[in-house]
């Protein structure tokens, strides 16, 4: 239905109290066929044509009407039931899978009681799983609205900003505050919820490269929930991030002991195996993880060394004249896998998954810029969420020590082909992947950080 909103003071104001009688007796009777009375002799008032933003257009990309469910199909379309009979039947619905049916119960329920915060949220659970994600989160923004400290709509808030919608930094912190407010409020109250909280604060650190916090976050879901096994795999995404591989290696077994088809687990054992070297584990972990969750663990395009090195050359050729010329007083160098000394100089130390690396001082860098001489400096290329991407390493080159007296190292950008294979989906995507780590890393020996890089689109 078309909405018409009509401003009837802003009438009133341009033709006075008879454009008022007009309105008020054409617009505003509703289903009544007869015109409001007047007494008098008739006087012909000019009746405006509604401006055109009164009127409700359809957004961009609306979905096409859908055809009515009501909650109970056997009552008269007329017949209102209950609000709790109507979330009772929502939650039902949803048990058994049926998400469609629990739409349309909470939609009726949120009808009938506006301000029912569990009706909302019921909504948006649905609307969740029917993969409508936009209306998703304006039904839990309203839910939060009128209920801003309910734990269940808090949960719900955090894992969509967390695990939801597509990765971005600010989500993250947005998922992590809703998460620590949620946690204030359930613990003490409701354990369990409580461990799901905490582990999406966890979830959320980890994504903000703030793995050491994540990891006592996730203690403390181990403490109330000990055999949540997400819990378990989340600390070892953590101490794999911290480059602490034999703590991750022994966490993920822990995993898979509880459940040995865990795919994230098995492709993290293989990302570790890889970095000891040992090809044929790790092949076949890879391997395992791509049988139990082959869309989470495609096979990496079969691009070889050599073709590698020939498309990033293609994609420097492209680049801007300005942006080849600062490549060129930098070394450039293609390299397996990031080698472990390269990512523990930084604290915290830089991700396995790095596409990309640049290694030495800034272009113009001055000797005595505030007597702080950075030697060895190392900045981080895009670094994939583990849960689908991974990583490994190998040497690169020697890095200089901060102050030492040999003098300022050469400047290198490095990019890593396996972890960049492993982030993409075929080959088509490869040359953008490279492109934009170029660029990123450009950032870095302009000497912009990750900050300013994630402000200008290249994270």
């Amino acid at each position: 239905m078309v909405r018409v909103r009509v401003a009837l003071g802003f009438l009133a104001t341009l033709y006075g109290g008879a454009a008022m009688t007009v309105a008020t007796g054409l617009v505003v009777t509703g289903c009544r066929s007869r015109p409001a009375q007047t007494t008098g002799k008739a006087v012909a008032v000019p009746i405006p044509a509604v401006p055109s933003s009164t009127i409700a257009a359809p957004e961009p990309n609306a979905s096409a009407a859908r055809d009515l469910r009501r909650c109970f199909s056997d009552r008269p379309a007329w017949s209102d039931a209950p609000v709790s009979e109507l979330l009772d039947r929502a939650g039902s619905l949803f048990d058994r899978d049926d998400f469609t049916g629990a739409l349309a119960c909470a939609e009726e329920a949120a009808r009938a009681a506006p301000r029912s915060v569990e009706a909302h949220h019921d909504r948006a659970a649905a609307l969740l799983h029917l993969n409508r994600v936009d209306e998703a989160r304006d039904a839990l923004a309203l839910a939060l609205a009128l209920g801003p400290d309910d734990p269940e709509t808090l949960e719900a808030t955090a894992d969509l900003f967390i695990n939801q919608l597509p990765p971005a930094a600010d989500r993250s912190a947005i998922g992590l505050e809703h998460a620590r407010r949620g946690f204030r409020r359930a613990a003490g109250l409701d354990r369990a919820r409580a461990a799901r909280l905490s582990l999406l604060e966890g979830q959320a650190l980890i994504d903000l490269g703030r793995s050491e916090e994540a990891i006592r976050r996730l203690n403390v879901t181990l403490s109330l929930a000990p055999r949540l096994v997400a819990a378990r795999y989340e600390k070892g995404v953590a101490e794999f991030e911290l480059c602490r591989f034999e703590d991750a290696r022994r966490t993920f077994q822990k995993v898979l002991d509880q459940i040995p088809e865990h795919a994230h687990a098995l492709f993290h054992l293989g990302l570790i195996e890889e970095r000891q070297g040992d090809e044929a584990a790790a092949d076949r972990y890879f391997a395992e993880a791509a049988t139990r969750d082959p869309t989470s663990f495609p096979a990496p395009p079969p691009v070889s060394p050599e073709e590698f090195a020939a498309r990033v050359k293609a994609a420097v050729a492209a680049l801007p004249a300005d942006v080849r010329a600062d490549i060129a007083e930098s070394h450039l160098e293609a390299s397996e896998l990031p080698a472990l000394r390269d990512l523990v100089a930084e604290r915290p130390p830089l991700s396995p998954t790095i596409l990309g690396l640049f290694r030495g001082l800034p272009l113009h860098w001055g000797a005595d810029a505030d007597n702080r001489l950075q030697a060895g400096r190392l900045a981080q290329g895009k670094a994939q969420r583990v849960n689908d991407r991974g990583p490994a390493p190998v040497p690169t080159g020697e890095v200089e020590a901060a102050g030492a007296s040999c003098g300022t190292p050469e400047r290198t950008i490095v990019l890593y082909r396996r972890n960049l294979l492993r982030s993409v989906r075929d080959s088509s995507e490869l040359d953008e992947a490279i492109r934009r780590t170029l660029l990123h890393e450009v950032g870095h020996l302009r000497g912009e950080d990750d900050g300013s890089l994630r402000d200008r689109g290249l994270e």
